[in-house]
């Protein structure tokens, strides 16, 4: 063999040794490290003029599975928005509270029912008719302070939204930074690994914050999408638009989500901000006008010609001769936000059992037969119309149906947690570092390595005789 040959296979030996010892160091130290992938160094034989001249060193890669991370990418976002949801459902359940803790909307209610069977067999009684108007406005207190927590936690879906959209707005500039950066070193000639996981890594913070899709160019630039193939980045970076609202009513318009001039509040229903619209816009739109059928029903339903209760002005509706006050049926307005007992009561809980002169013990009976009365409710949130059940029958099915959807929230969590879990392995064992895998490795360039020095050491005795000779 020409000696020159043997010294140029022995020096591309010892940087291609090198080469992958330095890989392999980086491996291992970076094993732990969130979101690194395992690197290699590409080896093939150099041929120079038909013949073999050695090791051709080609640029470090990372070993990384496109079709299994966009899969564990879209579970993430999948994960992050069942996450957020059974969140959400959860601080529903503790706000209409559980059945028989006392302090649900249905236990609130029976216990004014309570008070006014109570009151119906001793219409007299002035203890009696104080329990019933203070059972009364117990429970619209109880009303109010729902429909406020209502608005409390679209409020904080709102305020949620706002964060997670600056978020998606940074790494957005991050990926087109990162775009910029891989083209430029790819078309010089260099590794690009490190710059790739980095720009992944950005990638994945917006997956769990929404639903994208991607695909790399040739030329190493990265697009990314939305679900429905609205560019977020191409050549350069789209703003997402958002602005909170701050306080929150019934009534309140909320921002709609935008990419740039572009509306996509309705095409965005998955990741977190997916579940976050679906709350704000859909579940507890609903249960406010579940909460409101069951008030407006409620103020309706305790009336009596008799009760000598005046138009009180606190709502447009007249609630002349009704028990409970401060309703605008006309207009359909959040009534659950603004009913209470009507003053004339609270000032005067006699007015139960008429005037002085003249007892009337039909009222307190009247009303406590309509508080148990079978009642025809019109379509509300998730409950169809022609629904025929008792108002606490009506509040039972609220709690029930919160109760079940916090539950189904709470599965859907674990199982799509467990599910994320099991990806993120399948995703690692191509892209994580085994330790001791790299540790054999390891010892491979090193003998590598030492051989290849062998040779140079036998080249260089070999050429040191012949200079001697000569």
């Amino acid at each position: 063999m020409d000696v020159t040959l043997s010294l140029q296979n022995a020096l591309t030996g010892l940087q291609a040794a090198q080469q992958n010892l330095a890989v392999i160091s980086s491996n291992i130290t970076n094993a732990q490290t969130p979101g690194y992938s395992r690197e290699t160094v590409p080896l093939s034989t150099q041929v120079v003029g038909n013949a073999g001249a050695g090791v051709l060193v080609g640029v470090t890669q990372r070993q990384v599975d496109e079709n299994l991370a966009d899969s564990a990418r879209q579970q993430d976002t999948a994960t992050s928005a069942a996450s957020a949801a059974s969140t959400y459902f959860q601080q529903i359940q503790s706000l209409f509270g559980q059945v028989n803790d006392g302090n649900s909307l249905g236990d609130v209610y029976n216990n004014f029912t309570t008070a006014l069977q109570t009151l119906s067999t001793s219409p007299d009684d002035a203890v009696a008719q104080q329990d019933a108007v203070s059972a009364g406005q117990t429970l619209a207190q109880k009303l109010n302070s729902t429909s406020s927590g209502i608005q409390q936690i679209r409020a904080s879906a709102d305020s949620q939204i706002a964060t997670d959209v600056q978020t998606v707005n940074t790494q957005l500039q991050d990926i087109a930074q990162y775009n910029q950066a891989i083209t430029h070193d790819k078309a010089i000639g260099q590794s690009t690994a490190a710059l790739e996981d980095q720009r992944d890594q950005a990638l994945d913070q917006i997956a769990k914050l929404m639903g994208v899709q991607d695909f790399v160019r040739p030329d190493g630039t990265m697009v990314v999408l939305t679900n429905t193939g609205k560019v977020l980045v191409d050549s350069s970076a789209q703003t997402l638009s958002y602005a909170p609202t701050g306080t929150v009513t019934a009534t309140t318009v909320l921002s709609p989500l935008k990419v740039g001039d572009v509306d996509i509040t309705s095409d965005t229903t998955t990741g977190e901000i997916g579940a976050l619209l679906n709350m704000r816009d859909t579940q507890l739109p609903n249960l406010t006008a579940e909460l409101n059928q069951f008030t407006n029903n409620l103020f309706n339903s305790l009336q009596t010609p008799n009760l000598a209760t005046g138009n009180s002005g606190l709502g447009a509706t007249n609630d002349a001769n009704h028990f409970f006050a401060a309703v605008d049926l006309t207009n359909g307005v959040d009534n659950s936000s603004t009913i209470q007992v009507n003053p004339d009561l609270v000032s005067n809980p006699s007015l139960l059992d008429g005037p002085a002169a003249n007892p009337d013990p039909t009222i307190s009976q009247n009303l406590s037969n309509a508080a148990n009365a079978s009642i025809a409710f019109a379509a509300a949130g998730n409950f169809a119309s022609g629904t025929t059940v008792t108002l606490s029958g009506y509040a039972s099915q609220i709690l029930g149906q919160t109760a079940n959807a916090t539950a189904a929230a709470s599965d859907n969590a674990t199982f799509q947690s467990n599910l994320q879990t099991q990806f993120d392995a399948r995703a690692s064992s191509v892209s994580g570092v085994n330790v001791d895998q790299q540790l054999a490795e390891l010892t491979v360039y090193q003998n590598m390595y030492a051989a290849s020095a062998h040779v140079i050491t036998a080249v260089d005795s070999m050429l040191t005789t012949l200079m001697q000779i000569q």
